[in-house]
């Protein structure tokens, strides 16, 4: 039998069975099933092949229970309506046994699962038992939308409500989780003080916790402001620790999930981004599962980096976008396709379709926080930066381990806004002062007429670096307007000493 995502999700005649997220899929739809008829199937795919007794069937499905043999009957009446009479064989005498052969699923690797199991209740009024546990629904709900993370459904995970440190290697044999998320919530008229952490069940260790508070706002805003902090969160440390666990592996044996992995990490690398060393990760990726739209939507955006942030040539966009269709082809509802894809279409100068397909990705997973800052580049893009600080400020506030680039791009918004001084405050951020960081940062100093500042940027490009800051203001940057690109090359051409500078413009604090 071949199953996948540590005996989670069986395929079988046309039919995928997800444990893990309680689902029944046939080729192209969801299909439904009560839930002891759903349980009996789900014995009967775990032993696949089987014949299984009907008395071990009636002890698994109504544990406890005392029912009649027509309770077993009534339940393989049902799934044979849903799958098919072929489906389900009878063998006299001895019992049932599922009539199909497993598939082989596609290889993605090890995508680690996890469980939210149900808040405690700190306030210990009942009335508030329904917004505790829709809070950790909402959290299970949330992480789901990144689709890099198996989520345990309420049923499964909820069965748990409190648990002590030796109850963990039970609860990972019994729903298979590889990470608890574990939490409380506390309740006075509108203040709420919620507290997470993230438990590693295989080394019995917490990797991650935090306390939220409310500001005072309705019950219905603070609820969405701290979830959305914390699923943000909360994916960046399951993934850095399935990060650490494929980085003591060697490429060779790794699977395409944590291929995956490593190359996003080279991506967001704050002191060099690797593009070519995640190129071939991808690429890894690729060659171990064909259908893996991730995958594709990845090498899509390390191919889009070509020559860093808008310099790819024609041809090269063409091909990335082709394979950012590619992906998304493969995987309709991953948000980070179209989020992708997005930006490869503002490369290409198509501002209206990176809109439409930053769009779509937002509504797919309005917690990603890549994608809440990369709509305030957008917007910087298409002038409108005022709109854009308030996107970049939410991005950054959500994932304060946030990547290089959110201050980069945060720090075009404030320059476009005339806030010379705090565009170069951010980009001073910078780790790696790459040849359009320093003509940015030069424009910047420039505008505020620190012109030896402004010109020791200059000199540093020129001497290791044929970059021409001039022809990168006015081109090397996506703007839809050209006056955004004029205003960017006017300082660029202060810095150069090709105009004179005018006297320092006052700045006043905007974010």
């Amino acid at each position: 039998m071949t199953t996948a995502t540590a005996d989670q999700v069986f395929r079988f005649g046309g039919f995928t069975l997800d444990l893990a997220m309680g689902t029944l899929r046939g080729v192209n739809e969801p299909l439904f099933l009560r839930p002891k008829a759903y349980a009996l199937l789900s014995h009967l795919a775990r032993n696949m092949g089987r014949v299984v007794p009907k008395s071990e069937l009636m002890d698994v499905v109504w544990p406890g229970v005392y029912v009649t043999e027509d309770s077993l009957t009534q339940s393989v009446r049902e799934i044979r309506k849903v799958l098919g009479e072929d489906m389900v064989r009878t063998v006299p005498k001895r019992g049932y046994m599922l009539a199909a052969e497993a598939e082989a699923a596609p290889e993605i690797g090890s995508q680690p699962i996890v469980a939210v199991v149900r808040f405690r209740n700190e306030s210990g009024d009942p009335a508030d038992e329904a917004m505790v546990d829709g809070f950790a629904e909402d959290i299970i709900n949330g992480v789901a939308r990144f689709g890099t993370l198996t989520v345990l459904a309420r049923n499964s995970s909820f069965s748990f409500s409190s648990f002590g440190r030796a109850e963990w290697p039970q609860i990972r044999a019994r729903i298979g989780a590889d990470y608890l998320v574990e939490g409380s919530l506390r309740r006075q008229g509108e203040h709420v003080v919620v507290a997470v952490s993230l438990v590693d069940i295989a080394t019995a260790s917490q990797l991650w916790g935090d306390r939220y508070q409310s500001q005072g706002a309705g019950l219905f805003a603070i609820e969405r402001e701290i979830v959305e902090q914390i699923v943000s969160r909360l994916v960046t440390r399951v993934t850095n620790a399935g990060l650490e666990h494929a980085a003591r592996k060697p490429v060779t044996s790794l699977a395409a999930y944590e291929l995956l992995l490593r190359g996003f990490a080279l991506l967001r690398d704050p002191a060099q981004t690797d593009q070519r060393g995640a190129e071939a990760l991808f690429e890894a990726a690729i060659a171990k599962d064909p259908n893996y739209g991730l995958a594709y939507s990845y090498l899509a955006l390390a191919r889009s980096l070509d020559g860093e942030f808008g310099r790819a040539s024609d041809a090269v966009l063409e091909n990335a976008r082709d394979l950012a269709d590619k992906g998304l082809a493969l995987s309709p509802d991953q948000p980070t396709g179209h989020r992708v894809q997005s930006l490869i279409r503002l490369y290409m100068r198509d501002h209206e379709a990176a809109e439409h397909h930053m769009r779509i990705a937002l509504q797919l997973n309005p917690y990603d926080a890549d994608s809440i800052e990369q709509m305030g580049m957008l917007l910087t893009m298409r002038g409108r930066p005022l709109e854009a600080l308030t996107w970049l400020a939410r991005g950054i506030r959500i994932d304060p381990l946030h990547p290089h680039w959110y201050q980069f791009d945060r720090a075009l918004a404030l320059y476009m806004m005339g806030e010379y001084r705090q565009a170069a405050e951010a980009l001073e951020l910078a780790t790696r002062p790459a040849p359009w960081i320093r003509t940015r940062l030069a424009a910047c100093y420039a505008q505020m007429g620190e012109m030896e500042k402004a010109r020791r940027q200059i000199a540093l490009i020129e001497e290791g670096d044929p970059f021409s800051p001039l022809d990168y203001a006015l081109r090397g940057v996506p703007f839809e307007c050209s006056a955004d690109a004029e205003h960017l090359a006017e300082g660029v051409r202060i810095a150069l000493g090709e105009v004179g500078p005018e006297a320092p413009q006052s700045t006043t604090t905007m974010i």
